[in-house]
């Protein structure tokens, strides 16, 4: 000790200020990489939720008193707790699809609904469960299906009906090898639609076009 006070004395004002500089530095850095191994490694919860499905499931996490943080329209949680945390979240159905489907029709009644609204609800439903299953696309965020049926019941095959999906994507581009198939996935589930009369519209990029096989038709999918 008495050896590191003669060696500051023999130190200049300037060289001791440096020196008190750079053990406060070594300090603070010291404490800071003590700080951070103390915290819990975080993982991606969700990512990618639309505001009411993100509140939801923020709101069950809490709950839960699991640490969490919000990144930008990702939700990160403690990783420990992560897959245990997902279990729990889907037995309270979390997070909800935004899309409504044949539920809907579960809480109509035969007395007071007309056929008009029971068409009405019918498609409304249908436009749900394709969205459904459009999400299980991995580069898929989001879809919404619109229904352009004429006047009439779905058993209805003359009917000259079309549609169109419209998809939110992760950043990678909706390929024409997946715009095939959601074509053919959204006319075979409404009878009188045929494939080209689909439209898929990618919300950043606009149309997708059909790729085309020989004669300037559509190629089936792949």
């Amino acid at each position: 000790m008495r050896k590191l006070q003669d060696y500051m004395r023999e130190r200049s004002a300037r060289q001791r200020l440096i020196l008190g500089g750079a053990f406060l530095v070594t300090f603070l850095g010291i404490m800071g990489f003590s700080w951070l191994a103390n915290q819990p490694t975080m993982a991606l919860h969700y990512a990618g939720l639309e505001p009411g499905q993100a509140g939801s499931v923020i709101a069950s996490v809490e709950k839960s008193g699991v640490p969490y943080q919000v990144r930008g329209d990702s939700i990160w949680v403690r990783q420990a707790d992560r897959d245990q945390l997902r279990m729990s979240l889907a037995g309270e159905g979390l997070p909800a699809s935004g899309n409504a489907g044949y539920e809907i029709l579960d809480g109509m009644s035969g007395i007071g609904t007309t056929s008009q609204m029971f068409d009405a609800a019918y498609w409304r439903a249908k436009e749900g469960e394709l969205a459904r299953t459009i999400l299980a696309l991995p580069n898929v965020k989001s879809a919404r299906v619109h229904l352009a049926v004429p006047a009439g019941r779905g058993y209805r095959r003359e009917a000259k009906a079309s549609a169109s999906v419209t998809l939110t994507t992760n950043g990678s581009a909706i390929s024409q090898a997946q715009a095939s198939a959601l074509r053919y996935l959204v006319s075979s589930g409404v009878p009188g639609m045929s494939a080209d009369r689909v439209t898929v519209i990618d919300s950043e990029r606009g149309v997708v076009a059909p790729d085309e096989g020989p004669a300037g038709k559509p190629a089936p999918p792949k």
